[in-house]
């Protein structure tokens, strides 16, 4: 967007001011008529120099005014797609800071992958953006805001909103209608049904005979016995449940598939397990939202949303990822599970102590119950 400084405005309205008061002093300086029509015509000759001079300072500042433009290195974009968006400011000044927007001016389907910043002179300076695609419908970049501050000024200029076109994947495959093919006739044979049922009847009077015989010798119960429910430890669940994803070697759509939902179920899980919390019954969306609730630490929560978010791509949007996306995916889980050591260790030794006390309960219960049956 285009902008302009009020200088020219002030250096027209100075010059002519100063002329005017030179004009106003010599027609009133008592001179002849004769010499007061001189001094006019020699004024107005220094107006025209002075306004002809003003628009070729007008036209020079004009051609040195600050712009902001933007770039976007696609038209289009599919799912997982990465894109550079940059923004060059050409100035014409210093100024003490500039202050370019940050990630949190673009949406929740674009992910700041990084960015860089580019100063080709004082007066031209540039920020690109490399940015990650995830959505399944068309998107927009929002006019952002570049603050120029100098001094106890602040200046800002905003860029022009870009639609960004969503491609899908999907491949339309048109097939043809094949024609039914004509009814086989079979032979009728009666026998194979008489047999049948003949089988049927003998393995029925077996089974009869059996079952009356052993219903008559009815087999001692066995003494009851307390079976302990044994702990279960989110950490080495979740360990383990990493630990089978990481034979695993996709290569196809299925077994991405097959991929992206291991590594979701085991942060899944883990999460019912520690907070009790349905996750394996609800969206990512509602587990993002949950844990912020539960203020769990942001970097769990961070590493939870790519590894989900990924997942659904995979699962919903047929999006198929390279096996090095898979592998930074794994790596997301196995710094989720480093902060888990870190954090939940006190927090699952408390749990053991709860769940062992549950089970002393219930053994005291059950062995209080069968005491009172033998009595």
């Amino acid at each position: 967007m285009l902008f302009q400084t009020s200088f020219f405005r002030k250096e027209v309205f100075s010059i002519l001011s100063l002329v005017s008061i030179f004009v106003a002093f010599d027609l009133n300086n008592g001179k002849s008529v004769l010499k007061q029509l001189i001094f006019v015509n020699n004024y107005f000759r220094i107006l025209i120099f002075t306004a002809a001079w003003v628009c070729f300072v007008g036209l020079w500042n004009q051609s040195f005014s600050q712009t902001l433009k933007q770039d976007v290195s696609a038209d289009s974009l599919k799912a997982g797609d990465i894109l550079n968006f940059s923004i060059t400011l050409k100035k014409d000044r210093t100024y003490d800071r500039i202050i370019f927007p940050d990630s949190a001016g673009f949406t929740e389907n674009f992910e700041l992958r990084n960015r860089r910043r580019y100063r080709v002179s004082d007066f031209v300076d540039s920020l690109s953006y490399e940015l990650q695609f995830w959505a399944t419908e068309n998107d927009t970049f929002p006019a952002l805001p570049v603050q120029l501050i100098a001094g106890g000024d602040t200046t800002t200029m905003y860029t022009e909103a870009v639609i960004i076109p969503f491609q899908s994947t999907l491949q339309n495959e048109d097939e043809d209608l094949r024609p039914l093919k004509p009814i086989f006739a079979f032979a009728a044979a009666w026998w194979p049904y008489l047999l049948g049922l003949l089988i049927l009847l003998i393995a029925a009077g077996i089974g009869y005979y059996v079952y009356k015989k052993y219903k008559e010798q009815p087999e001692p119960e066995p003494a009851p016995e307390f079976k302990p429910q044994p702990f279960l430890n989110p950490l080495k669940e979740l360990e383990n449940n990493l630990r089978q994803t990481q034979n695993i070697s996709p290569e196809t759509e299925q077994q991405f598939n097959h991929f992206y939902i291991k590594l979701g179920d085991a942060i899944r899980r883990y999460f019912e397990q520690m907070y009790r919390i349905p996750a394996l019954e609800s969206t990512s969306r509602e587990i993002i939202r949950e844990l912020d609730r539960r203020a769990i630490d942001e970097r769990m929560v961070e590493q939870t949303r790519i590894v989900l978010r990924e997942a659904d791509m995979v699962k919903f949007a047929k999006f198929t990822p390279s096996r090095g996306q898979a592998q930074k995916a794994y790596d997301k889980t196995q710094d989720f599970l480093s902060i888990a050591k870190t954090l939940h260790q006190s927090r699952i030794q408390q749990m053991r102590r709860q769940h062992m006390a549950r089970v002393q309960g219930e053994r005291k219960k059950f062995e209080d119950k069968h005491s009172e049956v033998q009595s």
